[in-house]
Parts: C-alpha cells; sequence; structure tokens
C-alpha cells in the first residue's frame, strides 16, 4: 500500500508539474526560478570541498539557522554550505549571509529532480529546518546514502493533523532520519509520523536573534531623522492588520507629541494598502527608500534593517498577533531592550514568550495597540524596567547553537567531491 501511495504520488507530480510551472511562472517566488526547480539548470558548486545541503522554507527558516551555519563553518571553514528556499525573500536574505555559498531555489519535489541536484552537491548531510517534508527529497536522499537532519525540528498541531492522514507514507520516509526538536511536543510528534530517532535540543531562533550596537541605534536614529524623537514601531505587519495598525499609529500621532512611527511589513506588496490607510487618515508618510523630511510615519520597503529599526525605537508592536496568525518573533526588540507589545495570538511563538518569562505588554484588543503605545511613551522608564528584564531572561537562555553542532559533528566529517554527477561516495 504504501508503494502505492508513493508511487501514485511520483506519476501525480510528474503530470502536473507542468501545468503548476506554466502557472506559477510569473508569481514572484516563483519568476525566474522554473528552469532551476526542474533541474534543467543547476547551480555551480565549488569543487573539491565537502558539502552540505540546507533547506530553509522562507525568510524565518533561513534567520533561523543563520548562527548555525556560522558555527558549522568555524568548525569545518572549507564546508561548501549550500542553501535551497522557497521564497524569494528567503533566498535573497541567504544570499546576504556570508556563510552561505550556493543559494538556489528549492526545486520541485519529483524524483528525477530531486536526485539529479543531489548528485550535483554531493552533500555529507541534507539539513532541513523546522517542518518541511518532502517525499521525494528524503526518498531520493535515502536511495544514495545522504543522511537526513531535520534541525529546529517544529511540528504544530495543524501540521501533524495534515501529515497523520498519510502516516503509512510518512512511516516510510521519516524512518531513517534524525530529528533535532526544538520543543518535547514537537518531538513526540515527529515520532508519532514515524520518526525513530528523536532528540530536543531547543530552539535555534534564540540564538539566532542579532546581537546589539548601541552605537548603531545612535546613528540610524540620525539617519530617521529622529534623534529627538520618540518613535513607535510596528514590526512584521501581517495581512489583515493594516487597519488596526495604521488607527494605532494615528492615535498615537494624536496623543504622543512628535512621535515618529514606523511599519515594516511582512510583505512588499501590502503597502500600497497600508499608504492608502495612511492617507485617509491624514499622515504624513513616506519610504525607507526614500527618506523625505518632516513626516510622521515611515513605511519600510526595504529588506534585511528590521532588527536594526527595533534598535531605534522606544516602543515595539509585533505584528501577526492581533488575528488568528501565529504571532511573529518577539524577540528582536527585546534584544535591544525595547518594551515590546503584542496581541492575544502568539501560538507558533510560546516558546519566545516562556524564554522571556511573561516580560511583555500583551493587549487582547485591536483597539487598545495605539494608547498602549502612548502610555509606554510617557512611562518610558518603568517599561524599560520591564524591556530589562526580558532581555536578560532571553540572554540566560542562549548557547542552543553549540548543543545542535556538537550532534551534527558526525554528519561534517565525511569528504565529498562536488560536482562529479555519477555517484555518491559513501566511504
Amino acid at each position: 500500500m504504501v508503494k502505492i501511495a508513493i508511487f501514485l504520488y511520483r506519476l501525480l507530480g510528474g503530470l502536473l508539474v507542468w501545468p503548476m510551472a506554466f502557472f506559477l511562472r510569473n508569481h514572484p517566488n516563483f519568476q525566474s526560478t522554473i528552469p532551476q526547480r526542474l533541474a534543467w539548470r543547476l547551480p555551480e558548486i565549488p569543487t573539491g570541498q565537502g558539502a552540505i545541503w540546507v533547506h530553509a522554507a522562507s525568510v524565518g527558516e533561513v534567520k533561523a539557522v543563520s548562527g548555525l551555519l556560522k558555527k558549522i563553518k568555524g568548525h569545518r571553514p572549507d564546508t561548501v554550505i549550500c542553501l535551497s528556499s522557497m521564497t524569494a525573500t528567503g533566498r535573497q536574505v541567504a544570499q546576504g549571509i556570508p556563510e552561505i555559498d550556493v543559494v538556489f531555489p528549492l526545486p520541485f519535489d519529483l524524483h528525477g529532480v530531486m536526485r539529479r541536484y543531489l548528485l550535483r552537491i554531493m552533500p555529507s548531510v541534507l539539513i532541513i529546518v523546522e517542518t518541511e517534508i518532502w517525499p521525494n527529497m528524503l526518498l531520493a536522499a535515502q536511495d544514495l546514502s545522504v543522511p537526513v537532519v531535520f534541525v529546529n525540528a517544529r511540528m504544530t498541531g495543524g501540521s501533524f493533523a495534515r501529515y497523520e492522514k498519510f502516516q503509512a507514507v510518512t512511516r516510510e520516509v521519516l524512518k531513517d532520519v534524525r530529528v533535532f526538536a526544538m520543543a518535547q511536543s514537537d518531538g513526540e510528534r515527529f515520532s508519532r509520523l514515524g520518526a525513530r530517532s528523536v532528540e530536543v535540543l531547543g530552539n535555534l531562533k534564540l540564538d539566532s536573534v542579532g546581537e546589539v550596537d548601541p552605537k548603531r541605534r545612535q546613528a540610524l536614529r540620525e539617519d530617521l531623522r529622529a534623534l529627538e524623537r520618540p518613535v513607535f514601531i510596528a514590526g512584521s505587519i501581517r495581512e489583515g492588520e493594516e487597519q488596526e495598525v495604521i488607527e494605532a499609529m494615528a492615535y498615537a500621532t494624536a496623543h504622543v507629541p512628535g512621535l515618529y512611527g514606523i511599519v515594516a511589513p511582512r510583505h512588499p506588496g501590502m503597502l500600497a494598502t497600508l499608504t492608502g490607510l495612511a492617507d485617509r487618515k491624514g499622515l504624513s508618510w513616506g519610504l525607507r527608500t526614500e527618506m523625505r523630511e518632516g513626516i510622521d510615519l515611515l513605511f519600510v520597503d526595504t529588506m534585511g534593517e528590521l532588527f536594526d529599526l527595533y534598535g531605534a525605537a522606544d516602543v515595539a508592536f509585533v505584528g501577526g498577533s492581533l488575528k488568528d496568525l501565529g504571532g511573529q518573533n518577539i524577540l528582536e526588540p527585546i534584544a535591544w531592550g525595547v518594551p515590546t507589545i503584542h496581541g492575544p495570538y502568539m501560538d507558533n511563538f510560546t516558546w519566545a514568550l516562556e524564554a522571556v518569562e511573561g516580560s511583555t505588554i500583551r493587549i487582547q484588543r485591536p483597539s487598545e495597540l495605539g494608547p498602549t503605545a502612548a502610555q509606554v511613551i510617557h512611562h518610558v522608564d518603568r517599561y524599560r524596567g520591564m524591556a530589562r528584564e526580558a532581555r536578560e531572561s532571553l540572554n540566560r537562555r542562549r548557547g542552543v547553537g553549540d548543543r545542535y553542532l556538537q550532534a551534527l559533528k558526525g554528519f561534517l566529517g565525511r569528504e565529498t567531491h562536488p560536482g562529479v554527477s555519477n555517484g555518491i561516495s559513501t566511504s
């Protein structure tokens, strides 16, 4: 039965990939990547050195694993780190990480395609970040004796329910993988899906939060023309939260003299909606790429700056939490010691709340965001004390990456020869 299910998956994949490629060819995540995803154009891999293949679905996973990749390079400087990502933003962020040597889009999950990529890269290990279970990728690695390791492995209740419907298949594709889970509940769910080797090592995101530089904070406030102005930032805003966030900015602007607001949407496509709402509220706004004088609200239309922008703020709101969207990472503003507000929906980041022991400001309704931000600015000393406690709690929990490196060392020692396409050494 399992073999029949896998055969049907491969058959349907082979049939559906062509119309799918046609309809997705102009999607921002797929534009100009179809030949690579079909293995018509393979990445160039430096020869003569050992390689690893890391798959990180999007920006969050890329950032989460970045610290571990730095440790791997420190342990084995000659390792060629090849990273695939599904999204354009994930690949863009990966290209800015110096430890990553090769970046390419995730290939379509066809057995022949995955096999060609594995033969091109010749990795000593395939590392998958968090949740992505691609049957043909895992089975091709199994066929070619390439070890597969899930790091920061995460399995939400919703994902587990979906995968459980195909448990016979997941038992087959997960039977030989190693799972290093971020939490006990995640490890247990992977075990129930068929993974036989599961160990809980903690959440890499506790280490992936960047190091803060107080001098950078001052320089950025100068660049924003906000040296003497209180700054309220709303970061990682998700679709569906635009109106509530702009209303909060309008309220805070009216109640805090000289307020400088910053809104950083999760996706650039949200900017048109956000700027339209700001116009209707009569807010004077500008874009980060233009930096107009005399504005009250800045929209971030650049990539990779959010962490530093949090550091320039006096109060931060982290989006994805006003509606049932799972939340976003609250640890970035906390690392700067910035009082941090979030909504009630933080299901995907309960680990982050646990890490800071409740030293955040939780609101229950979107209408509370503006008044809460204004209150924090008016009583900044009191709330900075709470933020310091949160930062100290976070710092006590760092060091997860060292445990992951120790667990991975056995997979990094094998010498391989990338670029050779006639087999894989298993010696």
